[in-house]
C-alpha cells in the first residue's frame, strides 16, 4: 500500500447448503469462475497451481478489460486469494466444513493502483467492494447448491 492511499475492504459469511469440494471446484478452478463472479466473463488458466498467472476477460463501463490476474493462495479446499496487479484488487475466500455444508468467508479489498481505480475507490470504495461480494456469494452458493441439487 502506497504512502497516500487508503485500503478499502469488505468481508461477508455465507452458509452453503453444499459440501466443501462442491463449493471449491467452483473457487479452486479460476476457468469456473464466469459461472458464478459478477463481471467476469471469461477465464484462460492452463496451469492452475499457486503463484500462476492467467488472463480474464471482465465487464467494464466501456465493454469488456482483459487482465492478467495472479492465484497469491491455493490451499485445497480451504483458501483461495487473488490479485490482480493493474487494479489493486485481491479477493480472499475461506472455506469451512460447518452444519453439514460449507461456511464461506469471502473479503475483498482495493489498495487503487492508478487514476481510474484511485477515483473509483474514493467515490465507491467499500460500498462498490460491499454490493460486488453479496453478489458474488449469493451466485456462488446459487451454483453450487444447483450443483449439489444435479448431483443427487
Amino acid at each position: 500500500m502506497g504512502p497516500d492511499s487508503v485500503a478499502k475492504s469488505s468481508t461477508q459469511h455465507i452458509h452453503i447448503a453444499a459440501p466443501v469440494a462442491g463449493v471449491w471446484d467452483l473457487l479452486g478452478d479460476p476457468n469456473r469462475h464466469p459461472q458464478w463472479w459478477p463481471e467476469m466473463l471469461e477465464v484462460e488458466c492452463a496451469d492452475i497451481r499457486q503463484g500462476c498467472l492467467y488472463r480474464a476477460v471482465t465487464k467494464s463501463l466501456i465493454g469488456s478489460e482483459e487482465r492478467e490476474l495472479v492465484l497469491e493462495r491455493l490451499a485445497g479446499c480451504r483458501e483461495v486469494s487473488i490479485s490482480c496487479q493493474e487494479t489493486g484488487v485481491t479477493t480472499r475466500f475461506l472455506l469451512t466444513e460447518a452444519q453439514g455444508g460449507t461456511f464461506v468467508e469471502g473479503r475483498f479489498s482495493v489498495d487503487p493502483v492508478g487514476a481510474g481505480m484511485s477515483m473509483l475507490s474514493m467515490v465507491a470504495g467499500r460500498r462498490w467492494l460491499r454490493g460486488w461480494l453479496e453478489r458474488s456469494l449469493a451466485n456462488l452458493k446459487r451454483e453450487a447448491e444447483r450443483a449439489r441439487a444435479a448431483a443427487r
